[in-house]
C-alpha cells in the first residue's frame, strides 16, 4: 500500500513539474503531495494491525456495535457515558468478545508490564476525573467547599 502510494505521488510531482497540472491546481497538489510524504510513516498503521477496520464505515459499523453491546448490557438508551468513563478499554472488550480465550490470552501475555501499568494508571486517572464531575454535579456546596479546603491548605503551608 505504501509503495503504491509513493508512485502515485511521484506521478503527481512529475505532472506538476511537466505543466500539466492547471496553475490554480499545481500549489494544492504539490501540497498534498508535501503532507503526504511528511507524514508516510503514520498513515498505514492501521494495515499492519490485523483485525483493525480498514474503512470510514468498517469503523462506524464497529463502534456502532461498542455502542449496541453497551446499551444491552447497561439498559440505558444512550452508551456514551460508560465509553467517556472506561474509554479505550470499552473498545478492546468489545474487540476481544469476538476473540476465542486462548488467542486472547496470549495477546494478553505479550502485553509488557511497564506498558499495561501506564494503560492502568490512565484509566484510574479517567475514571478519578468522572468521579469528581459525578460529585461535583450531585454535591456541588461540599465539592466547592473541598477544593477551596485545599486551595486554602496549599497557600499557607504548615
Amino acid at each position: 500500500m505504501q509503495l503504491e502510494v509513493e508512485l502515485l505521488l511521484g506521478q503527481l510531482t512529475v505532472l506538476c513539474l511537466a505543466g500539466t497540472v492547471p496553475a490554480w491546481l499545481r500549489p494544492k497538489v504539490e501540497h498534498l503531495v508535501t503532507v503526504l510524504r511528511r507524514r508516510r510513516g503514520g498513515l498505514y498503521h492501521g494495515y499492519d494491525v490485523p483485525g483493525l477496520p480498514r474503512t470510514d464505515n468498517a469503523m462506524e459499523q464497529f463502534y456502532r456495535r461498542v455502542k449496541t453491546e453497551q446499551r444491552r448490557i447497561t439498559g440505558r438508551k444512550r452508551a456514551d457515558a460508560f465509553v467517556v468513563r472506561v474509554g479505550g478499554f470499552a473498545v478492546y472488550a468489545t474487540a476481544a468478545s469476538t476473540v476465542p480465550e486462548a488467542t486472547l490470552l496470549g495477546q494478553l501475555a505479550a502485553v509488557p508490564a511497564a506498558a499495561w501499568q501506564q494503560e492502568r494508571r490512565t484509566l484510574r486517572a479517567n475514571q478519578d476525573r468522572q468521579a469528581k464531575m459525578r460529585r461535583f454535579r450531585l454535591h456541588p456546596v461540599t465539592y466547592l467547599a473541598e477544593l477551596e479546603t485545599r486551595w486554602a491548605a496549599t497557600i499557607h503551608p504548615p
